[in-house]
């Protein structure tokens, strides 16, 4: 009986280590290795960058969508009869 499970073992094995799956991890595992990971320096240049950017847009639209309702309001107490 033990043969039997060494070997059941075995085969199951021999199939896992050429499922699509472990394929999959072995080509995303030496892909990672190829990789160029940034410094911490990097990191967080680029998180400034991102971040100032983002503030910057936000101010634009806000900027935008004021200037935008401030003009609707005006057109509209233009239009409306007293």
């Amino acid at each position: 009986m033990t043969a039997a499970n060494n070997n059941n073992s075995s085969n199951f094995m021999e199939w896992l280590n050429n499922s699509v799956v472990m394929k999959f991890v072995r080509e995303t595992q030496s892909e990672l290795r190829k990789v160029t990971w940034p410094t911490r320096e990097e990191i967080i240049r680029l998180t400034v960058v991102v971040v100032a950017l983002s503030v910057s847009a936000s101010i634009i639209l806000f900027a935008a969508d004021s200037l935008f309702a401030w003009s609707l309001l005006q057109l509209q107490t233009l239009v409306t009869p007293r």
